[in-house]
């Protein structure tokens, strides 16, 4: 296992300083699975305040949970102290952390044994869990008891999940059943973190698993409204189109809550804690999805200036999307949607491409000439409405002099 030339160096350091230190964690599990860790940490014997002597510029990231960030160019490397987790009162946080001298010990406390492996040069990987043996047969296992882990932090059964999608693994059947027993308490959980883990998960290569989430009570717990869609006649209408779906935020959540009224939708998501973009983008996704777009510029027009570019351009792909999950479930193809679809497209990249006016900015006259003209107040403003939607009718009409000309009947 090849270490980058920063870690090696961390680790050389605090090992010439008489201490142990390893890579630890997701770094090792991603670099056996031949992928690329986008972050390293390192554990080791070395106390904080150690491990800051070492090193010439350090940030203290969480000296209370022994972690010290060690900056090498503008790249920092969380560098934490072996530790024993106390007891887990709230489902949450431990409510006291002791350091340990035992690697093995503060591998103990981890979740899931594909993220309780450590490495270095000296030693090799210390595999004290067979986390190995679960990449190879593909398995997410939690160290040790699963109740146990679970109860520790309920957020790591949605954790358990996420991984399952990301990697396209397998839950061990102990781990499933403890997340089954223990699934009400993620109520223990901030909205925060649970729309973190939910999100990851949908933006996987295997977001159908977010059935799991259903499955095991999880959606029962905090997000009934989802619950009742997989309860329901909805349920594999929303596991085809978050597959069939572009891979954003947007476009799986959009899938996901489909069959939702808008404002129910807008109000899942800003429980979630999702940001202001996405929760407008998918509300007006799915309440406009269950309408259709005429197949003329005309109307094309009038949609892009009520939906604007990007959001048109993620309606039709959410509705490709709903098209292809109506054939998987019925095994009837749907040429004339798709079709339709791929001459509105064909249509609005048109329209865009020659820039035709279908904003007010657009126009070919502003407010200001409306003054000149002799107009104030809301009367501007409605007149440039009217004016707009005569050149969506027809863009050729989108000239200064054509407009000033229509002025009269505006008044």
């Amino acid at each position: 296992m090849e270490l980058p030339e920063n870690v090696r160096n961390i680790i050389s350091t605090i090992e010439k300083n008489g201490c142990e230190a390893y890579a630890v964690g997701g770094c090792v599990r991603d670099t056996l699975m031949g992928k690329t860790p986008s972050d390293w940490d390192i554990t080791t014997s070395a106390l904080p305040m150690q491990v800051k002597s070492m090193f010439g510029r350090t940030v203290d990231t969480g000296l209370k949970h022994g972690t010290v960030t060690v900056m090498i160019g503008k790249t920092g490397y969380e560098v934490t102290t072996y530790r024993i987790d106390g007891e887990y009162k709230d489902g949450r946080h431990p409510e006291s952390v002791e350091f340990a001298l035992n690697l093995v010990e503060d591998l103990k406390r981890r979740d899931f044994t594909i993220n309780a492996m450590a490495y270095n040069d000296k030693n090799g990987l210390v595999d004290e869990f067979d986390g190995r043996g679960d990449l190879e047969r593909k398995v997410i296992r939690c160290v040790g008891n699963p109740m146990e882990r679970f109860t520790e932090d309920a957020l790591r059964m949605m954790r358990a999940i996420r991984f399952s999608a990301q990697l396209s693994f397998d839950i061990h059947p102990d781990t499933y059943d403890a997340i089954n027993k223990l699934s009400d308490t993620i109520k223990q959980v901030s909205m925060e973190r649970i729309q973190v883990e939910l999100t990851k998960t949908l933006v996987s290569d295997n977001p159908e698993k977010v059935e799991l989430f259903y499955s095991t009570g999880i959606f029962a717990a905090v997000l009934p409204e989802i619950s009742r869609i997989f309860e329901g006649r909805y349920r594999q209408n929303a596991l085809c189109m978050v597959r069939f779906t572009e891979n954003t935020p947007v476009l799986r959540y959009a899938a996901l809550l489909n069959s939702l009224e808008p404002e129910e939708a807008r109000s899942l998501l800003r429980r979630l804690k999702m940001d202001n973009h996405t929760v407008d983008s998918v509300t007006a996704i799915v309440a406009n999805s269950k309408g259709k777009i005429d197949e003329n510029e005309p109307a094309i027009r009038e949609a892009l200036n009520r939906l604007g570019k990007d959001l048109m351009n993620n309606l039709l792909i959410h509705s490709e999307a709903l098209a292809k999950a109506k054939e998987e479930i019925t095994g009837v193809k749907l040429y004339g949607t798709h079709n339709h679809i791929v001459a509105v497209r064909k249509m609005m990249e048109g329209i865009i491409d020659r820039g035709d006016c279908f904003t007010i900015k657009d126009l070919d006259i502003t407010g200001n000439d409306l003054i000149e003209y002799g107009m104030s107040g809301s009367q501007i403003g409605r007149t440039l409405n009217e004016l707009l939607h005569v050149v969506m009718d027809n863009p050729k009409l989108n000239d200064k002099a054509t407009l000033i000309a229509m002025l009269d009947h505006f008044q």
